[in-house]
């Protein structure tokens, strides 16, 4: 069973690339380069996002200058050897890029949704990645009910406070089991699930696939399918990276 979970403000980078061992004299020339963003983690040793980020200059312009700084203070054979690891730079306006550090090259990368290679995730952080004013669902539910709530469902859809009341609702009732089809529905998928596990009488009855996307401006890396069987509920993101660290 989730629990709710606040909607979070993403960081606008995140991240770390490892660098393996360095000798001192690298560590010391690491250290003095000084970064807005980006530090070296003697620790970690490792490339890593200061952690009082700054206002000044947006992450979209100053990390790839700042990480290419430190790339470029490590010898070649170094640079080619090391681990190294991404970086996700968010701007304002939620695009997502990723600086991808591999075999001493950097690569800039933009998310694409591959759906044939999902990643099982946590529902309740992917519930609480969506702002659910601008939250758009779609898919198939299947539950019983009884007969006197059986409209109840799409009452409380039309009721939801959404920023953007679009979409279709097409609900059939054959005096036990309620069918409900949503395209593009502006509704709350955590207040949704939490509606239908209400409704459904016996829960063991509740069985559908809801695709969960944003209406507002939404990076790929948040959209998810949510499969839900009575009590249980399994949630999925596409593969968004070529390439995985």
């Amino acid at each position: 069973m989730i629990a709710a979970v606040s909607v979070h403000a993403e960081l606008e980078c995140e991240g770390e690339i490892r660098l393996g061992t360095v000798s001192r004299e690298l560590a010391e020339r690491l250290g003095a380069i000084s970064g807005e963003w980006l530090e070296f983690a003697p620790d970690k040793s490792a490339l890593v996002v200061r952690h009082v980020q700054p206002g000044g200059e947006p992450a979209l312009i100053a990390v790839p200058a700042e990480l290419i700084a430190f790339l470029d203070s490590i010898p070649p054979a170094e640079r080619e050897s090391m681990p190294g690891g991404a970086l996700f730079i968010r701007d304002r306006a939620h695009r997502l890029v990723r600086l991808l550090v591999f075999g001493g090259e950097l690569r800039v990368q933009w998310p694409r949704q591959d759906w044939t290679h999902s990643i099982e995730v946590a529902a309740g952080r992917a519930l609480a990645s969506v702002d659910p004013l601008a939250a758009r669902i779609s898919g198939r539910i299947r539950l019983s009910v009884r007969p006197e709530r059986a409209s109840s469902l799409t009452e409380f859809i039309d009721r939801f406070e959404g920023l953007y009341p679009e979409g279709d609702v097409v609900t059939v009732f054959d005096g036990e089991v309620l069918s409900v089809e949503l395209k593009d529905v502006n509704v709350g998928p955590f207040e949704l699930l939490v509606k239908l596990r209400e409704l459904a009488s016996p829960l063991e009855s509740l069985d559908g696939e809801l695709e969960v996307s944003s209406f507002a401006h939404h990076s790929a890396d948040h959209d998810f399918c949510l499969t839900v069987r009575g009590a249980e509920e399994k949630a999925v993101r596409p593969s968004v990276w070529k390439e995985q660290v």
